[in-house]
């Protein structure tokens, strides 16, 4: 059973680095991409409670994955909602006991990853 993560939390949220890919903006800051849903996601943004891993564990490779980190108080005053969804579960093998999802959101919806993107910032490793 899911638990929600709690108002004073920040979440990490990490995002291919390669320019190509359009998930950094010329100035360092993320672009809607990072927090934009994708049909694999099934409704749920992944994202890991900062207070429980490291960021260096969190980006996993830093030379393709940057990191961000957003208050979850900003993704609650979207009217979104976050809960921590440990790994493994019956979704995927891996283990990370500090995976949450970002649960609100549809694919179509274009103007609340922008929204997330401009609460969030990098974190560098």
């Amino acid at each position: 059973m899911r638990k929600a993560v709690s108002l004073s939390d920040w979440l990490y949220r990490r995002g291919f680095s390669s320019p190509e890919r359009k998930y950094m903006n010329p100035d360092g800051t993320a672009t809607s991409r990072v927090f934009a849903l994708r049909e694999k996601d099934d409704g749920e943004l992944s994202v890991d409670v900062k207070s429980l891993i490291e960021a260096r564990v969190s980006v996993g490779d830093p030379d393709k994955f940057m990191l961000f980190e957003i208050a979850n108080k900003d993704v609650l005053n979207l009217n979104l909602t976050t809960e921590h969804d440990p790994l493994p579960n019956a979704k995927s093998t891996a283990h990370n006991p500090a995976h949450a999802v970002i649960l609100g959101m549809d694919i179509e919806d274009e103007i609340m990853p922008g929204l997330l993107a401009r609460k969030s910032k990098r974190v560098y490793i």
